[in-house]
C-alpha cells in the first residue's frame, strides 16, 4: 500500500501560495540576493531570532543601501533602472511583503516587519541547496550504523532516522555521477582555456567531488560497515519483538495510528537500508564517471596547451604576405597556382576497411568414448568435491552422540573420504589461529557445531598421510 499520508500538509499549508513570485520574475536572481542580505544582516547569525520586530524604516534604509552599492537592475514593471534607489527600494519591500516572504504590523504609530520562523527555515533550506559543499558519507554511514544499534532496542526513531540517511547517501552518490557528467558536458561549450580551468576546479573539485571519495574502499572507512548494516536490518526486520516494538512507533507517531501503515512505513525504511547492499555497483558506475571526466579534461587541456595560439590570425596573415607577393618571388613554392590548388595536393580518401567475415562454428555429435570420458572426469571432480554436508556426512559416520573421535579412529575407503580428512585437518590447522580469526574462516564455519583441534601424544601415520594427531568433538551447547 502506499505510504503517504492523504491527510498530511501539503507544502503550500505552511507556506504562503505567493511564496516564489520574486525568484519566477525577471530579477529573480537579483530578488534572491536582496532576501539573503536582509536575513543575514536582521536575523541571521549573532542578530535577531524570526519573529522578532524591526521597524519597516531599517528594512527600507538597508535595501536602498545594496542598491546604491551595487545595481545590476532590470526594467520590471515600469520601473526603470534609473528610478531612485529610494523609490525602488519602497518597491522590493512591497514585493517581499505581498509575496509573503515579510510580515508587516502595527506598533503604535510604527509600521513593524518580521520573517516567520517557518519561512527563515525554508530559507535556510534553499540556500543549502544552493551552496553545495563537498559531502563526506564517512559521517553519515557511522550515524546510519550507530543508529541501528539503537534501534536494534525496539527505538523506532533511531530505526527511521537511519533510514533516511541510508536514502541520502544512496542518492548522492548516484546524483554525484550525473551531476559530473552534465558538468563536464556544459565545460566544452567554454569559449576560452581559463573558463574552463576555472569551472572544472570549482565546480567539478570543490561542489561535486565527495570529500572522503579516496577513502570510500579503504579498511578504516565507515563505508566498510555497510555489511553490518544490512545484516542489522535484516535481524531487525525477522525478529518479532523488535519488529513489534518499532512497528508500534511507527504507528503511533507517524501513522496516525494505522496499524498498516505503519507496517508500510517500517517495509519502505526496511527498502532503504537495504539499498547499502548495492553501493558498491553505485560507486562503481561513479568511479567511471569521474575516470570519464578527468581523462576528458586533461585530453582538452592538453589540446589548448598544444594548438597554436590565434591560429586564425597566424592563417590570415599568412594569406595576407603571400598575396602581396609577385609571381615568381622565391618566397613562393616552385610552380604554378593551379598545381597549388591541383588535386594531387589533397589528401588521399579514407578508405573503409571491411570486416573479415565471423567463421561459421562447427558442430559435431560427440562419441560414446567422448561422452563417457567426460562423465569419468565429472565424477572424478565431484568426487574430490568437498562440500559441508559431504564433511558432515563423514563426520557423522564416525562421530558417536557424546564420544569424541581421534584421527587415528578416522576410515579412509574412498577418494570421496580422503578428501573429507585432509579438509578436517585443514580445519584443526586454522583453529590453530587467534579465536576471533578462527571464527571467521571460511573452512571453521563448515561444520559450526564441531570443534576440530589439534592434541599431545604419538602422530597419526595411515597408508596416506602423516600429521599431528587431531581430536573431533561436539561443541557444548551455550
Amino acid at each position: 500500500m502506499p505510504v503517504t499520508d492523504p491527510n498530511a500538509n501539503t507544502l503550500f499549508d505552511r507556506l504562503p501560495r505567493t511564496v516564489f513570485r520574486p525568484l519566477a520574475a525577471a530579477n529573480n536572481t537579483r530578488y534572491w540576493d536582496l532576501l539573503g542580505r536582509l536575513v543575514d544582516e536582521f536575523w541571521g547569525d549573532g542578530a535577531r531570532t524570526p519573529g522578532e520586530d524591526v521597524p519597516k524604516s531599517e528594512l527600507i534604509a538597508a535595501l536602498e543601501s545594496y542598491l546604491v552599492v551595487s545595481d545590476p537592475w532590470e526594467a520590471e514593471d515600469g520601473a526603470a533602472p534609473d528610478t531612485p534607489a529610494n523609490i525602488r527600494a519602497h518597491g522590493i519591500y512591497s514585493v517581499f511583503r505581498d509575496s509573503g516572504w515579510l510580515s508587516q504590523r502595527k506598533r503604535g504609530v510604527r509600521d513593524m516587519a518580521t520573517i516567520r520562523p517557518v519561512l527563515a527555515q525554508f530559507h535556510t533550506l534553499l540556500r543549502e541547496f544552493g551552496t553545495k559543499e563537498p559531502e563526506f558519507l564517512g559521517s553519515e554511514v557511522r550515524s546510519v550504523f550507530l543508529n541501528l544499534q539503537e534501534a536494534a532496542g525496539g527505538k523506532g526513531d533511531a530505526y527511521a532516522k537511519a533510514a533516511r540517511e541510508a536514502k541520502h547517501c544512496m542518492t548522492h552518490l548516484a546524483s554525484t555521477g550525473v551531476a559530473v557528467y552534465d558538468l563536464m558536458a556544459s565545460l566544452q561549450s567554454v569559449a576560452s582555456t581559463r573558463e574552463f580551468v576555472a569551472g572544472y576546479f570549482d565546480d567539478f573539485i570543490r561542489r561535486h567531488f565527495i570529500g572522503d571519495y579516496h577513502e570510500l574502499r579503504t579498511k578504516a572507512h565507515p563505508l566498510q560497515h555497510r555489511t553490518a548494516i544490512v545484516t542489522l536490518t535484516l535481524q531487525i526486520q525477522h525478529d518479532p519483538e523488535r519488529r513489534k516494538d518499532i512497528v508500534a512507533w511507527y504507528q503511533h507517531n507517524t501513522a496516525g495510528g494505522d496499524a498498516d501503515r505503519a507496517e508500510a512505513y517500517f517495509e519502505r525504511d526496511t527498502r532503504r537500508l537495504m539499498r547499502l547492499e548495492s553501493v558498491e555497483d553505485e560507486l562503481r558506475r561513479l568511479d567511471d564517471e569521474i575516470r570519464a571526466a578527468n581523462q576528458r579534461a586533461l585530453a582538452y587541456l592538453d589540446y589548448r596547451l598544444r594548438a597554436p595560439r590565434h591560429f586564425d590570425k597566424l592563417i590570415a596573415r599568412a594569406i595576407a604576405g603571400v598575396a602581396s607577393l609577385r609571381d615568381g618571388d622565391r618566397a613562393l613554392p616552385a610552380g604554378t597556382a593551379g598545381e597549388l590548388a591541383g588535386e594531387g595536393w589533397l589528401g588521399k580518401a579514407r578508405q573503409v576497411t571491411r570486416e573479415p567475415d565471423a567463421t561459421r562454428v562447427q558442430t559435431r555429435v560427440p562419441t560414446l568414448e567422448e561422452l563417457a570420458l567426460q562423465s569419468l572426469r565429472k565424477r572424478m571432480a565431484d568426487a574430490r568435491l568437498v562440500r559441508p554436508d559431504k564433511l558432515a556426512a563423514y563426520v557423522a559416520r564416525h562421530l558417536q552422540r557424546a564420544t569424541p573421535v581421534f584421527s587415528d579412529q578416522l576410515q579412509i575407503e574412498t577418494v570421496s573420504d580422503l578428501c573429507c580428512y585432509q579438509r578436517l585437518l585443514l580445519i584443526a590447522s586454522r583453529n590453530e589461529a587467534p579465536l576471533a580469526a578462527a571464527r571467521q574462516d571460511p573452512f571453521v564455519q563448515m561444520l559450526p557445531a564441531v570443534r576440530i583441534q589439534f592434541v599431545d601424544g604419538p602422530r597419526t601415520l595411515n597408508p596416506y598421510v602423516e600429521h599431528r594427531r587431531f581430536v573431533i568433538q561436539r561443541e557444548k551447547a551455550a
